[in-house]
């Protein structure tokens, strides 16, 4: 304050320079400021997806008639042409065909499968209970298939458009953090 009156007895133009040049600099401080943060957050963002299962390559998207069958690179599939119609939201005791399910991920939803040589039903009823827990979508619905499927390797496999976590046994929070990082990140932005 005692610069901008020793200026303000100098002239009306000093001053402007002066507060211009302060409001300038302030704003520059500012402006980077925004970019740490942005960067900060794109890559946290990043590392936080990272975290939470492995990516796999797009095999595009597209739908095929109902009963044709696709030859998915990856197995199980996260991506890929699909059938027209999704499986309604919830969990099956029987497999769903990957034709199926694919269109579930397309719509930004989570596949749970799993594997169990013999019955589990124990790990059964913790997927229901998880499916029943979880929270809504931006579309106010659990966007959750839950299916055995006896060719996967893993006991648990959650999939997501071009993600995939495989998991030993249950684990309900590496469970809720998957379906939260990929709900409603497919490449059809419907319910």
């Amino acid at each position: 304050m005692r610069q901008l009156r020793a200026w303000a007895r100098r002239g009306p133009s000093r001053v402007a320079r002066l507060v211009e040049s302060r409001v300038m600099r302030n704003a520059r401080v500012r402006a980077w400021a925004l970019v740490a943060v942005a960067a900060a957050g794109l890559a946290g963002g990043a590392g936080a997806d990272e975290a939470v299962g492995r990516r796999i390559p797009d095999e595009g998207a597209g739908h095929v008639p109902e009963g044709t069958r696709v030859r998915y690179r990856h197995q199980p599939p996260t991506s890929g042409a699909h059938w027209p119609r999704p499986a309604p939201w919830g969990v099956y005791d029987d497999p769903i065909p990957p034709e199926r399910y694919v269109h579930n991920l397309a719509h930004g939803g989570v596949v749970i499968l799993y594997h169990c040589p013999a019955a589990c039903p124990r790990l059964v009823e913790q997927l229901q209970d998880a499916y029943a827990g979880f929270p809504k979508s931006k579309y106010d619905t659990v966007k959750l298939v839950i299916a055995p499927d006896p060719s996967l390797k893993s006991r648990l496999a959650l999939l997501a458009w071009d993600w995939i976590d495989e998991l030993p046994d249950f684990d309900r929070a590496e469970i809720l953090r998957f379906y939260e990082s990929r709900v409603d990140q497919g490449p059809e932005d419907v319910p």
